[in-house]
C-alpha cells in the first residue's frame, strides 16, 4: 500500500503540470453535465418508492385526470365580510379569478369553487350583492343552515374576521402551465378594490414565496465559501495556499454539480431531479473536503519544517495524508451510499451525489495541493527565496497546548475517561429513544414568508388548514358488499357524531353523490330526474342483496345519462378492475389526526383493506415519517457495520491490526447517541433533512478518528512511549483537528441564515455533531489506543524481555 501511495506521489509531483491538466480535463468533461441539470423536484420524490398511497395516486392520476390531484387555490379575505360592500368584493373577486381563459378551461368539472357570496347569492335570490340590505343578510346569517356553512368558512385571525374562498383547478397534464394559472389567479385577486384584504394561497404561491425570499443554497454555498477563506488564511496565513484550497472546493462543487447532471434524468438515468436534500451536497462538500486540503498543507509543512527539500516534502505529504484520508473518505462514501437502502428515492439520489462529491474532492485536493506547491516552491527553493514553513500546531493560538493538556490527562487516567464518556452515552442514549419524527412540507416555506402568515390566520381562525383528500377505491362496484360500505362511507360522512377524526365536512364527490344527483325522483322542473334510471334503480334491491346485473345496468345508464360526471367519479368495467373514489375537505398540519382519519376510513370499509387507500398531502407525509421510522435503525446499523467491516478489513490487510477498525468506529456509535440525545433535548425532530445527520457524523466522526490512529501508531513505531505518543498526536494532529473542526462546523453554520427551519435545523445539529466528534477522536480515542496499546506492550512482555510496542504484532 505505502509503494503504491509513493509511486502516485512521484508521478504527481515529478509532473505536476500533467496531473493539474488531468484534473482540468476531469473538471471540464464534468462541468460540460451541468446543462443537463434539470430543475428541483417538488416533495414527491420524499415518497416511499412502491408504497401503497404512492400506487394509489399514481392510479388517480391516471383514471381520474379530471378529479383526482386537483390543485386547491384559496383565496383569504380579511376585513367585515358580512356586510354588502364585503359580500360583493367577494363576489368581484371571484368573478375576477375566473374571468382568464386559461383559469376557465382548468376549472373543476364538478364543485369548482366555493365563497360566501355564493351561498348569499343563492339564499337571496340575487345576481348582485351591492343592492342588499344589512338587515337581509344578517337574517340569512342567523339561518341555521347557512350559520353552519359560515362556522366552516370563516373566523376571527388577530381580532379581525376572516373568510376563505375557493377555487379547483385540473392539471390537464401540465403542471408548469397549472403554477402560471395559479400565479395568474394570485394576481387577479388582489386587483379588485373593496373594504377587504384579499390574498390568493397556492402550491405556486407557496413556492414564489420560497424562491424569493429564501437564499439560495447557491448563495449560502457563497457564504460557506466567504467563511472558509477568512478562516484558511488565518490558519494558512498564506494567500497561495488558501488560493489552493479555495480552487479544489470550487473545482469539486463544479465536478459534482455536472455529475449529478451526466447521471441525473436527462444523461444516464441513474437519479432522479435535484431536489431539497441534493441542493445542500455544495455547502456539505465545501465542509468535508476543505479538510483534505488542511491535512494535505499541515503535513507538507511539517515535512517542510523538519528539514524536508520541496520534493521530499510534497511526496511525503501525498504519502502521510493519501492513506488516513483515503480511508476516511472511503468510510465517508460508504456511509453515504448506504442511502440507497431508503424507500425515500431523494435520500438515495443525495447519498448517490454526496458520496461522488467526497471521491472527486479527494482526488482533487490530492492532485491540486501537492501538483501546485511543487510547481510554486521548487522555483523558490531553486532561487533561495523560499522561507520557513509555518507550522499548523500555531494556527489557534494556544490549541496545541491545549490538546497537549488533553493527551496528559487522557494517558494518565484512561479508564477514568472510558467511564465518563460512558455515563454521558447513557443518559443521552435514554433521551434519543424519546426522538420525535416527522415531515411538514410546510416547514421547508421562509419564516416570516405571506404563506406562513396566511397558514396561521387560517389555523387561528379556522383550527387549522383544509387539504383535499381523494380515496381510492378498488373493487367489483356491482358487488353486494361494495355498495353497502359506499353507502356506509356516505352515512358517516353525513353525521358529525360518526364523521372519521380530521374530516372537515361532507362528501364532496362520489359515485353515491352522482347518483343521487340523477335519482332525485321528485319530477320537480330543474331537478335531475331520468325515469329509466330511477326504475332500473327500483329493481336491483332484492331484499337482503342486490342484484349485480341489475347494477351493472343502473352504472351503464348512468353512465350513459352523464358520461362526465361518471368519468370523474368511476371506472366501470364489466370484465372486473372497477374504480371509484371518495373526496372529501380535511384539515392539515396534525400527523396524529390523519393517522387517526386513515384509521377511522379504513375502519369504515368492511372486507378486504386493500381495497380502499387515501391519499392527501398529509398521508403522503405520514407514509414518508413511516419511512424514516421504520428504516431509521437499519440504516444507521448499516452504515456503522459497513464502515467497521471496511476498517476491521484494512487494518487486518495492511497491520494486522484488526481492532483498529473497532477503535475507528466504535466512537461514532456514541457521537450518534450523543447527537440524536442532544436534538431531543433541543427538540429538534429526526425529519427527511436532520435524518442526514447519520450519514454525516460517520463520515465526520471516522475522519477525524483515523487521523488520530494513523498518527499515534506512528508515533509508537518510531519508539515513544504510551504518554508521550499521545500527548505528540494531540498537539499536532488534534490541534489540526480542532482547526479543521472549525472550518467545517462554520462551514455548516451558514444554513442557519436560511429561513427555511429544516435547514436551520440541520446547520444547528451538523455543529453539534462536529464538536461531539472532535470530543470523540481527542477525548475517547485516545484512552482507547493506550489500552489496545497496553495490551499489546503486555503480551510481548511476556514472551520478550523488550518492553517496547511491537508494530508487527497482530491483536
Amino acid at each position: 500500500m505505502g509503494k503504491f501511495f509513493e509511486s502516485i506521489a512521484g508521478v504527481v509531483t515529478r509532473k505536476p503540470v500533467a496531473a493539474l491538466a488531468l484534473l482540468g480535463l476531469v473538471t471540464a468533461a464534468l462541468a460540460g453535465g451541468m446543462s443537463l441539470r434539470q430543475p428541483q423536484a417538488g416533495n414527491e420524490v420524499f415518497l416511499p418508492a412502491g408504497s401503497d398511497v404512492a400506487d394509489a395516486s399514481d392510479t388517480l392520476d391516471e383514471s381520474f385526470p379530471d378529479t383526482a390531484g386537483l390543485s386547491p387555490i384559496t383565496i383569504i379575505h380579511r376585513g367585515d365580510f358580512l356586510t354588502p360592500h364585503g359580500l360583493n368584493q367577494i363576489d368581484r373577486v371571484i368573478a375576477a379569478a375566473v374571468s382568464e381563459p386559461s383559469v376557465q378551461e382548468r376549472l373543476a368539472l364538478t364543485n369548482p369553487g366555493t365563497s360566501v357570496a355564493g351561498v348569499f347569492k343563492q339564499a337571496l335570490g340575487v345576481q348582485n350583492l351591492s343592492g342588499v340590505s344589512q338587515q337581509a343578510i344578517e337574517t340569512v346569517a342567523a339561518d341555521p343552515q347557512i350559520a353552519a356553512v359560515l362556522s366552516n368558512l370563516s373566523g376571527e385571525a388577530d381580532g379581525e374576521p376572516l373568510v376563505i374562498s375557493s377555487i379547483k383547478l385540473r392539471s390537464l397534464g401540465d403542471s408548469d402551465a397549472t403554477a402560471d394559472v395559479e400565479l395568474l389567479v394570485a394576481d387577479a385577486v388582489e386587483t379588485v378594490d373593496g373594504p377587504l384584504s384579499v390574498r390568493s394561497m397556492s402550491s405556486a404561491t407557496r413556492n414564489l414565496d420560497s424562491a424569493e425570499a429564501s437564499p439560495s443554497m447557491g448563495t449560502l454555498m457563497m457564504g460557506a465559501l466567504a467563511v472558509i477563506a477568512v478562516l484558511l488564511f488565518l490558519f494558512f496565513r498564506s494567500g497561495s495556499d488558501v488560493a489552493l484550497s479555495l480552487a479544489g472546493l470550487a473545482i469539486t462543487i463544479v465536478g459534482t454539480l455536472g455529475f449529478e447532471g451526466v447521471a441525473g434524468p436527462d444523461g444516464l438515468g441513474l437519479i432522479g431531479a435535484p431536489n431539497s436534500l441534493t441542493s445542500m451536497v455544495p455547502i456539505m462538500l465545501v465542509g468535508l473536503v476543505v479538510d483534505y486540503s488542511i491535512q494535505t498543507v499541515a503535513k507538507y509543512r511539517e515535512l517542510r519544517g523538519d528539514g524536508s527539500s520541496v520534493a521530499d516534502a510534497t511526496r511525503g505529504a501525498f504519502k502521510g495524508v493519501a492513506l488516513p484520508l483515503g480511508l476516511a473518505a472511503g468510510t465517508t462514501i460508504i456511509s453515504f451510499l448506504t442511502n440507497l437502502t431508503s424507500s425515500i428515492p431523494a435520500n438515495g439520489d443525495f447519498g448517490v451525489v454526496a458520496a461522488f462529491g467526497v471521491f472527486f474532492g479527494l482526488f482533487t485536493m490530492l492532485i491540486l495541493i501537492p501538483a501546485a506547491r511543487s510547481l510554486l516552491d521548487r522555483r523558490r527553493e531553486a532561487a533561495g527565496k523560499l522561507g520557513h514553513a509555518r507550522q499548523m500546531t500555531d494556527a489557534i493560538p494556544g490549541a496545541g497546548a491545549f490538546v497537549q493538556r488533553i493527551g496528559d490527562l487522557v494517558a494518565a487516567k484512561p479508564m477514568i475517561v472510558l467511564a465518563t464518556a460512558g455515563i454521558v452515552t447513557i443518559g443521552l442514549g435514554v433521551a434519543a429513544t424519546q426522538i420525535s419524527t416527522e415531515f411538514n412540507s410546510n416547514d421547508f416555506l421562509p419564516s416570516g414568508s405571506n404563506s406562513i402568515e396566511d397558514i396561521e390566520a387560517i389555523n387561528e381562525a379556522l383550527g387549522g388548514e383544509t387539504i383535499l383528500t381523494t380515496t381510492l377505491i378498488e373493487a367489483e362496484l356491482t358487488d353486494d358488499r361494495t355498495l353497502r360500505n359506499l353507502l356506509t362511507l356516505s352515512e358517516s360522512f353525513g353525521d358529525e357524531l360518526s364523521r372519521p377524526t380530521g374530516v372537515a365536512g361532507d362528501i364532496t364527490l362520489s359515485l353515491g353523490a352522482l347518483f343521487g344527483d340523477w335519482f332525485n325522483d321528485s319530477g320537480q322542473p330543474g331537478d335531475n330526474y331520468d325515469p329509466e334510471l330511477v326504475d332500473l334503480a327500483q329493481g336491483i334491491d332484492q331484499g337482503l342483496t342486490v342484484d349485480p346485473a341489475g347494477v351493472q345496468a343502473v352504472l351503464d345508464r348512468l353512465e350513459e345519462v352523464d358520461p362526465v360526471g361518471f368519468a370523474q367519479v368511476a371506472v366501470n368495467n364489466p370484465e372486473g378492475g372497477d374504480l371509484t373514489l371518495v373526496q372529501f375537505n380535511a384539515f392539515t398540519g396534525d400527523l396524529d389526526v390523519t393517522t387517526q382519519m386513515v384509521e377511522d376510513i379504513e375502519g369504515l370499509w368492511f372486507g378486504d383493506r386493500d381495497q380502499i387507500t387515501a391519499t392527501s398531502g398529509d398521508i403522503t407525509a405520514l407514509e414518508i415519517t413511516g419511512a424514516m421510522t421504520d428504516g431509521q435503525t437499519t440504516s444507521i446499523a448499516i452504515t456503522l457495520l459497513a464502515a467497521l467491516i471496511v476498517l476491521m478489513i484494512f487494518f487486518w490487510v495492511t497491520e494486522f491490526k484488526p481492532m483498529l477498525g473497532f477503535i475507528a468506529v466504535s466512537p461514532i456509535l456514541l457521537v450518534l447517541l450523543w447527537v440524536l440525545g442532544s436534538m431531543t433535548l433541543l427538540n429538534i425532530p429526526y425529519n427527511v433533512v436532520t435524518a442526514l445527520i447519520t450519514a454525516l457524523s460517520i463520515g465526520i466522526g471516522v475522519d477525524y478518528t483515523i487521523h488520530i490512529i494513523h498518527r499515534f501508531t506512528e508515533e509508537l513505531e518510531h519508539g515513544k512511549s504510551l504518554i508521550d505518543a499521545t500527548t505528540t498526536t494531540l498537539s499536532t494532529t488534534g490541534s489540526a483537528l480542532i482547526g479543521s473542526a472549525l472550518t467545517t462546523a462554520l462551514a455548516f453554520a451558514v444554513l442557519l441564515l436560511s429561513p427555511q427551519l429544516p435547514f436551520q435545523q440541520f446547520g444547528l445539529v451538523t455543529g453539534i455533531t462536529i464538536l461531539y466528534a472532535l470530543i470523540a477522536s481527542i477525548v475517547v480515542v485516545p484512552p482507547m489506543l493506550i489500552v489496545w496499546a497496553a495490551y499489546h506492550q503486555w503480551r510481548s512482555s511476556s514472551s520478550q524481555p523488550s518492553p517496547r510496542f511491537l508494530p508487527g504484532s497482530s491483536d
